[in-house]
C-alpha cells in the first residue's frame, strides 16, 4: 500500500476517482488544487488541499517532501495558444521532476495519453509501444514533449508512462455533451466518411492501472537511440478486446439510453472550417474550446487503436466489465446531472 501519495489533477475526471482509491485503500493523499478549482468532490478526510499550480513549483515542493509517490495528471487538452500547451504539458514536467528529486521521490506515475504516440504506423491498424511515436495534434506533440521532461531525468527518478485511450466513465464532461445530442437532439454527428477504430478505457480500469504501475513494472529508461528501450516504462491503457469507430460508440451509447440517433458524417473541410469558427469564437471571449482544429486532425486519422498486451502480461491489467454492459450506468449518471 502505498502510504503518502501527492496528486495533480485531482480534481479532474480521472483525478476525482484516483483519489477515491487511493483514500479507500488507506493512502494520505496530497492534492494539488488551483484556488478556483471545486473540490467538493473529494474525500472529506485523507487528503490534504495543497492550494497552488503545476507550473509554479514553489507552491507545491514542501507538500511533495512530505509523499514517496507522485502521480501526475495535470495538464492543458487545448488552449488558444500553443505556447500555452507546451508550457503547461511539458515545460511543467521537468519542473516537477526536479522538485521529485531534490525530495528523494521514490517514484512517479506521469498519465499521458495515447495522442503522444499518435496513430499507428501504416499499414498496421493497432498500436503497441515499440511502434515510433508520431503525433498528430500540437496536444499530441506537447505531451510527448513531456514525457521527454521525465525521460531525460530518468536515472535520477523512477519514472512510467501511462498512456491512456479515450477515456470514459460516470462524470466526464465530454461524453457528457455526447450524450445530450444523443438524447436530446438523436444526433450524432461524425467527420469524414470514414473514422477511425477507437481504443477505449473505463476510468475506474485506468484507475487500477495507475496504481499497479505504482507498484512495480517497468520504469523509463534515460535518453537512448536504442528502439528497444524507448518503450520501455510506458504502458498503453485500454481495452482492447474490442475496437469501435466513433460512429459505433454513438450507436452503443443510444442503446444504452433506449433511445435512436442519426449518426450523421461531415465532410472534414466542414468540421475544419466549424472548429476554425469555434476557436474565434471561444477566442473573442478569451476562452477556449475544446471543439478545434487540433481536434479535428485527431479524428480523421486512419487508427487510433492500440494494443494493451504489456500491461497485460507486466501489471495484470483486465478490464472489469465491456463496454456495453458499463455504459448504462454512465447515461444514468448523466441523467442524473440534469436533472
Amino acid at each position: 500500500m502505498m502510504e503518502s501519495v501527492f496528486v495533480t489533477g485531482g480534481t479532474g475526471f480521472i483525478g476525482k476517482h484516483l483519489i477515491q482509491q487511493l483514500v479507500a485503500a488507506g493512502a494520505v493523499c496530497h492534492c494539488l488544487v488551483r484556488e478556483t478549482s471545486d473540490t467538493r468532490s473529494l474525500p472529506k478526510s485523507g487528503v490534504t488541499l495543497v492550494y497552488g499550480s503545476i507550473d509554479r513549483p514553489e507552491t507545491y515542493a514542501d507538500s511533495i517532501a512530505k509523499c514517496e509517490t507522485v502521480i501526475h495528471l495535470a495538464g492543458l487538452t487545448h488552449s488558444l495558444k500553443i505556447d500555452e500547451l507546451f508550457r503547461v504539458n511539458a515545460e511543467a514536467c521537468g519542473q516537477l521532476a526536479d522538485v521529485c528529486i531534490d525530495a528523494s521521490v521514490r517514484k512517479l506515475i506521469y498519465v499521458s495519453s495515447l495522442a503522444a504516440a499518435g496513430p499507428p504506423p501504416k499499414p498496421k491498424l493497432v498500436r503497441d509501444e515499440c511502434d515510433p511515436d508520431q503525433p498528430v495534434s500540437d496536444y499530441g506533440r506537447s505531451k510527448l514533449a513531456g514525457e521527454i521532461e521525465f525521460r531525460k531525468r530518468a536515472e535520477r527518478l523512477a519514472t512510467t508512462v501511462i498512456r491512456p485511450a479515450v477515456v470514459y466513465g460516470p462524470g466526464d464532461q465530454k461524453i457528457a455533451q455526447l450524450i445530450s445530442s444523443i438524447v436530446h437532439w438523436h444526433l450524432h454527428l461524425v467527420v469524414g466518411f470514414r473514422t477511425p477504430k477507437l481504443s477505449l478505457i473505463h476510468v475506474d480500469d485506468l484507475v487500477s492501472l495507475i496504481l499497479s504501475a505504482a507498484r512495480g513494472g517497468e520504469r523509463l529508461e534515460s535518453a537512448t537511440s536504442d528502439p528497444s528501450l524507448c518503450s520501455r516504462g510506458i504502458y498503453f491503457a485500454c481495452d482492447d478486446s474490442e475496437f469501435v469507430t466513433y460512429g459505433e460508440f454513438g450507436r452503443r451509447i443510444a442503446k444504452a439510453a433506449n433511445t435512436r440517433a442519426l449518426v450523421w458524417p461531415i465532410w472534414k473541410i466542414t468540421g475544419h472550417t466549424i472548429a476554425w469558427f469555434a476557436e474565434k469564437i471561444a477566442g473573442a471571449r478569451e476562452k477556449t474550446s475544446f471543439l478545434n482544429r487540433d481536434k479535428i486532425r485527431e479524428a480523421t486519422v486512419w487508427s487510433w487503436a492500440c494494443s494493451s498486451q504489456k500491461a497485460r502480461e507486466q501489471l495484470g491489467f483486465a478490464p472489469h466489465a465491456p463496454l456495453d454492459s458499463r455504459l448504462p450506468a454512465v447515461v444514468a449518471s448523466y441523467s442524473k446531472r440534469v436533472q
